[in-house]
């Protein structure tokens, strides 16, 4: 092996060339010459492996490159480019984040995490990494630890607007309605834009009866991406809630069914101050709704409407009227069953003697992204077949109806869902039984809006409007609620509803 002295010629010329080579590759790299600032760096490490200036321009490079391929889609050759720029410069938080973030978009879930830890181990103060561990962790169900992140992201940065919205999305998740407010709170403050969280803000003041505060965020849901679909008169004159005088209003109905029968509630008071009250509405709503008092006329929505003055969501409404927790309009039943289609179903069900007449309704559709947690099976319902006295009628709609051909045993059950083509067709039959279990859907927001007896089954986190800590609803004062607490199963909730179902036919219905 042969030594060189520091002045040897060969070194300096060499390490001339190396110099030469950096230089050219960082001017190459600044005029965005990626390509031939790339080839200098790997001149250089082609010489010199270890060459530490050019391994960082060269990562640099690579992660930059790497970012525009993310951005552009191609993902997999991002992913490449950032582990060769990590393994060349490992000391690189932020590409350590974009790889996780690439990971994650793949769907490589565990190697995400593993990405985004190694982004803190760099920088324990990265706060983008912390809160796209946290987002990553919930995907792997490790919330605990994601709750951890999530609050180390906003220590971190406490403006970060973004992370305190989702610490506040996992805490309402985990039954925190308190600590979930506080979070919106502060995501509000340091992004006034920022509408979900605006939304989401609105949705817990309302869970804690905030009424006054809560209706005014909730207004922030129109800023919302799916806006066009649900309010398609945003640039047309709203409602203020003064007098009406005779002027044509639209009241449209944006969300669910249970939403518009819930708010329809309104439309009487609208009535009364003077205006001509046209309600759009979806199909299987029309016949229901034309039954309620102080409606002039129902239209399909996507319909051309008539000429109007003035407009308001159904949604809107309790803001316009001021509503507090005192306020709110009850003036139960406010929905009626058409009375030809009730004498039908009186007939019908006569048949059936004396048994207490229970209607089940288990399942919301499907398709709702809310329907893992508001959804049972018919088996679910099974001890509510050992209550003597009690006849069971299936209301369920959808791809749950076909359980009722299979009722658990011990359970007499009669299967009138395939009859009911819309709402009209389920208010004329529920009208005509003692009592309406349903898991919380329409069905259960229909019976007590006609003030019939009703026991919803709440999920948990339950919705807004159910509130917390009480068995009965504001809204309805013939419901009673059965509440699934966080550390309780369906199977519980079940058991209470069959304990008080006993109770309930023992009293023969009074």
């Amino acid at each position: 092996m042969i030594w060189f002295s520091k002045s040897d010629p060969g070194t300096r010329q060499d390490d001339a060339n190396v110099d030469a080579l950096l230089r050219r590759g960082v001017e190459c790299q600044d005029r965005g010459e990626l390509n031939e600032a790339e080839e200098c760096y790997r001149q250089i490490l082609a010489q010199q492996p270890e060459h530490s200036a050019s391994r960082r321009q060269l990562a640099n490079l690579l992660a930059f490159r790497a970012c525009a391929l993310q951005e552009r889609g191609e993902l997999h050759d991002a992913i490449e480019g950032y582990e060769e720029s990590l393994a060349l410069d490992f000391a690189q938080a932020q590409v350590h984040n974009n790889l996780g973030n690439a990971y994650k978009s793949v769907g490589r879930t565990q190697e995400a995490i593993a990405a985004y830890r190694e982004a803190i181990t760099v920088d324990a103060g990265q706060a983008e990494a912390h809160k796209n561990l946290g987002t990553a962790l919930v995907e792997a169900g490790e919330r605990a630890q994601a709750i951890v992140h999530y609050r180390l992201a906003v220590a971190s940065r406490p403006s970060y607007a973004e992370a305190s919205h989702s610490l506040g999305c996992l805490l309402e998740q985990e039954g925190d309605p308190t600590g979930a407010l506080e979070c919106y709170r502060a995501a509000v403050a340091s992004k006034p834009d920022y509408a979900e969280a605006h939304f989401n803000f609105s949705l817990q003041l309302l869970l804690l009866g905030e009424f006054g505060t809560g209706w005014k965020e909730y207004e922030w849901r129109t800023r919302l991406p799916n806006l066009e679909r649900t309010w398609p008169y945003a640039d047309r004159k709203h409602w203020d809630g003064g007098p009406l005088e005779g002027k044509v209003i639209l009241l449209h109905a944006e969300q669910g069914f249970g939403d518009a029968i819930q708010f329809m509630r309104y439309a009487p008071l609208v009535a009364e101050r003077g205006g001509k009250v046209i309600v759009s509405c979806q199909p299987k709503l029309k016949a229901l709704l034309q039954e309620v008092q102080g409606v002039s006329a129902v239209l399909i929505e996507g319909e051309p409407p008539p000429p109007f003055d003035v407009c308001s969501s159904l949604m809107s409404l309790p803001r316009v009227f001021e509503t507090t927790l005192r306020t709110i309009p009850a003036p139960i039943p406010y929905i009626r069953p058409n009375p030809e289609k009730a004498r039908y179903w009186k007939g019908r069900l006569a048949a059936h003697g004396a048994a207490l007449k229970v209607g089940l309704f288990w399942a919301t559709d499907a398709k709702s992204t809310l329907s893992p947690l508001k959804s049972l099976t018919l088996d679910m319902l099974a001890p509510l077949g050992g209550v003597p006295g009690a006849m069971y009628f299936s209301l369920q709609q959808g791809a749950a109806a076909g359980q009722a051909s299979h009722p658990p045993g011990g359970m007499a059950m009669v299967d009138l869902g395939a009859e009911l083509a819309d709402f009209s067709d389920t208010a004329a039959l529920i009208s005509n039984l003692d009592l309406i279990v349903s898991i919380d859907t329409a069905t259960a927001h229909l019976a007590g809006a006609m003030g019939l007896p009703v026991w919803t089954l709440t999920h948990f986190p339950p919705d807004w409007r159910w509130l917390l800590g009480r068995d009965d609803s504001p809204w309805y004062p013939t419901m009673r609620l059965f509440r699934k607490g966080g550390a309780d199963t369906w199977a519980q909730v079940v058991a209470r509803v069959s304990e008080a179902l006993t109770v309930f036919v023992g009293k023969g219905a009074g």
